[in-house]
C-alpha cells in the first residue's frame, strides 16, 4: 500500500483536507483556507520541529494493523506521521517508534516537499 493510499484510510473524516509530504508527515487542516498546500507548509514549517524539553518534544504512538505501520502525534493537532513497519525494522516499542516518527516529522518539517494533496473545500 501507497502512502496516499495509508493516509485515505486513516484519515477518516471524508470533509477533511489534508497535504501529505515527503517522509510521510500528513497535515490536516482543521479550518482550510484557499491555498492548503502553502497553509499545511506554514503549519509544519512552525509546529514541525523539536526543541528539546517543550511540548514539542512529546508524541503519542498508535499501532494500525490495517496499515501495517503506526501513526505518530504530538503536541499539534492534525499533525501525524507514518512509520511502516520495514522502516521500523526491530524497532517496535512505542518509544522507539515514536523517537523515529519524530524525525521524520523534523524532516519533512525542513524540506517541506510537498508529495500530494486532498483537498475537500475543492472538489
Amino acid at each position: 500500500m501507497d502512502i496516499i493510499s495509508i493516509f485515505q484510510k486513516v484519515v477518516t473524516d471524508p470533509t477533511m483536507s489534508w497535504v501529505l509530504f515527503k517522509n510521510g508527515t500528513c497535515v490536516m487542516l482543521l479550518t482550510p483556507e484557499e491555498d492548503i498546500k502553502n497553509q499545511a507548509i506554514a503549519i509544519l514549517k512552525d509546529h514541525g520541529s523539536v526543541v528539546a524539553g517543550t511540548p514539542s518534544g512529546d508524541f503519542e504512538v498508535t499501532k494500525i494493523p490495517d496499515i501495517n505501520g503506526w501513526i505518530v502525534t504530538g503536541d499539534y493537532p492534525g499533525i501525524m506521521t507514518y512509520v511502516s513497519s520495514e522502516e521500523a525494522g526491530k524497532k517496535d516499542s512505542d518509544f522507539e517508534v515514536g523517537i523515529f516518527g519524530r524525525t521524520k516529522k523534523e524532516q519533512d518539517a525542513t524540506s517541506l516537499e510537498v508529495v500530494h494533496i486532498e483537498d475537500k473545500a475543492n472538489t
